[in-house]
């Protein structure tokens, strides 16, 4: 957990979002039952395997997690503060959210607040980001290459956090992970209605790999004109790649609900 002070950028270098520290040769913390099943259920709601409006009952949590009542109830309630579930007793418990076009209209906006925020306030001069940022991208790239979407939209909510953390915000850093975590689900999205056009998303991933590495550039360089348009371009990247798939399936903006 963050907490204020050079102490709390420091606390980030030695550790990841989503995958094991290989900075820290400390053993991590195992998760907890609860934990495992937070992030299991998350997972498959961002990556589409519960597809929107799927029934997530807490007998399953109980059953397959081996979960108390209370637990499974705070992996749910967890959910629904992220905003992936909303519960509807008439559905018989929580259900996976849906994304209408009023709510992507939101999220964007929140996403490009946060990545202006980063624009202005990234510490491009904290010790270690861009060695930091440079182990995520190693790692990044070949996801890409594998086209693995779940772990490419992990590893790109990691490489931006990895950023906000120099900020030392505990209340900003939360509110830029919940909006990460939110857009992860719009990617995959995104990612998996490109499959039909495979050309056109080599570009785009070709696209996203470049920008990567010029704000790393920009971070190493000390140069805040530049990282700050290019973070800002590289949120834009987001919508246009949502917008044009919807364009390109001539679906009105008040029908789009996925």
């Amino acid at each position: 957990m963050l907490v204020a002070g050079h102490g709390a950028w420091q606390g980030f270098l030695t550790m990841e979002v989503t995958a094991p520290d290989m900075f820290d040769e400390s053993e991590p913390a195992q998760p907890t039952q609860a934990e495992r099943a937070l992030g299991f259920l998350r997972d498959r709601i961002i990556d589409l395997s519960l597809a929107p409006g799927s029934r997530i009952d807490e007998r399953l949590l109980i059953d397959r997690f081996e979960l108390g009542r209370t637990p499974a109830r705070e992996a749910l309630n967890r959910l629904a503060a992220e905003g992936f579930v909303t519960f509807r007793p008439n559905r018989g418990g929580a259900v996976v959210q849906a994304l209408d076009f009023a709510e992507f209209e939101q999220l964007i906006e929140a996403h490009q607040f946060v990545e202006a925020i980063l624009g202005h306030r990234c510490r491009l001069e904290a010790p270690g980001l861009g060695a930091r940022l440079r182990e995520i991208q190693s790692r990044y790239v070949p996801a890409v290459e594998a086209r693995d979407f779940l772990r490419i939209t992990h590893l790109n909510t990691e490489f931006h956090m990895a950023m906000h953390a120099t900020l030392e915000n505990q209340i900003l850093y939360d509110f830029a992970l919940s909006v990460h975590r939110r857009v992860e689900r719009v990617l995959n999205y995104t990612y998996r209605n490109e499959l039909l056009r495979k050309t056109r998303q080599d570009e785009q991933f070709r696209l996203n790999l470049i920008q990567h590495e010029e704000l790393i550039e920009s971070i190493e360089a000390r140069d805040r004109e530049a990282f700050l348009t290019r973070i800002l371009d590289h949120g834009k990247h987001v919508e246009y790649r949502l917008v044009d798939l919807l364009r390109r399936r001539g679906i009105a903006a008040e029908e789009v609900k996925f």
